[in-house]
């Protein structure tokens, strides 16, 4: 397994659990937590961060030549697939987001309703990353 593809893994893997319990909570707290998840948005920003260098570090200590090794042709053209797949997903759900946002929800819901964009498209880049890097493309 290339070193970019237990990358991508080490991404998807780390959103979907970090996140996951993030917006767990926020989903779980509903009204009743207004003004109290900034704190938690930031521990959950910093494990992401702490998380996601470890493992990279980790990995790039097992395989310190694949770690090293310059993007080739391949990779370019995974990572430009993956980033246009991932923002045909981002335009899409952003348009979405704004037809709900008109309809006046809380600010609450509005943010986090975004944040639930970002990330569910960076899962969606690393997952097509994945996939081509399984097919070999």
């Amino acid at each position: 397994m290339p070193f970019r593809e237990k990358s991508a893994w080490i991404s998807v893997i780390s959103m979907l659990g970090i996140y996951g319990f993030y917006f767990w909570t926020v989903i779980r707290n509903g009204r009743h937590g207004d003004g109290h998840y900034l704190g938690g948005l930031l521990g959950t920003i910093i494990a992401l961060v702490v998380v996601q260098v470890v493992l990279t570090i980790a990995v790039a200590i097992f395989s310190p030549k694949e770690a090293k090794a310059p993007r080739d042709e391949r990779d370019k053209l995974i990572d430009l697939r993956a980033m246009r797949f991932a923002y045909s997903g981002l335009a899409t759900a952003v348009a979405f987001a704004c037809f709900f946002g008109a309809l006046n929800p809380p600010i609450v819901f509005n943010t986090n309703a975004l944040l639930f964009v970002l990330v569910t498209t960076e899962i969606m880049r690393s997952a097509y990353q994945i996939v081509q890097y399984r097919r070999g493309a």
